[in-house]
């Protein structure tokens, strides 16, 4: 499948631009008797198939509140406090906006560790047909580089605020954490498919994909 049946949306500038930079590369690297293998999925699939792969770790979450805490203190609270309320499901709305930032941004700053020019090799994006802000590395990554760089947001922010709410015994939190595990599900889908992905020799480049959600590996033996 070619890469225009393959993107059914427009491309921006930037994705055109990382396509014809990848291209640059693989020249050089095929040249080197690398060979490509695409790991990707598409964003439909990472927002549905893929929810099953945090689904055990939010369960957990969810479960120790539970245990820990029940729900009929948190459910005396809001019957008898509706500002309260109100207030909770405003944060809880300005959260989801204000940590898909940081997520993004938690992306940036593990792969931008990885890379030889750091930051400079870190590009920010939004696939407005999907309402879907993103991170790259346009710079290749080591395998074990690319999984902490993508494990990392669902871990800090959705392990994080859950564990929080556990401990603390604040709904709001536990529920804040539960949402950015899920929120992770794109990247738990594609950690897995590298994951899974067995390599032949130790020479291996990855190279986060340009346009699609998933990335590219390049091995030679």
């Amino acid at each position: 499948m070619s890469e225009e049946q393959k993107t059914q949306r427009t491309l921006t500038p930037a994705e055109i631009r990382r396509a014809e930079l990848l291209k640059q590369r693989e020249e050089k690297l095929f040249a080197e008797g690398y060979v490509r293998h695409d790991l990707t999925t598409s964003i439909e699939k990472a927002n549905t198939a893929g929810l099953l792969y945090p689904l055990p770790f939010a369960a957990v979450i969810v479960i120790l509140f539970l245990v820990l805490h029940g729900m009929s203190g948190t459910i005396e609270v809001v019957k008898n406090n509706f500002i309260l309320w109100i207030i909770g499901l405003f944060v809880f709305a300005i959260s989801g906006v204000v940590l898909a930032v940081v997520h993004e941004g938690i992306h940036a700053v593990f792969w931008a560790i990885g890379t030889e020019n750091h930051f400079k090799d870190i590009e920010f994006g939004f696939i407005k047909e999907k309402i879907t802000p993103y991170c790259t590395s346009k710079a290749p990554l080591t395998k074990g580089m690319y999984i902490l760089g993508s494990l990392m947001p669902a871990t800090i922010i959705g392990l994080g605020f859950g564990i929080a709410g556990v401990i603390t015994g604040n709904f709001l939190l536990m529920i804040i954490g539960v949402c950015q595990i899920f929120a992770g599900a794109g990247d738990l889908l594609v950690t897995s498919m590298l994951l899974r992905y067995k390599t032949k020799g130790k020479n291996v480049i990855i190279m986060d994909h340009p346009t699609e959600v998933g990335l590219i590996a390049y091995e030679r033996n």
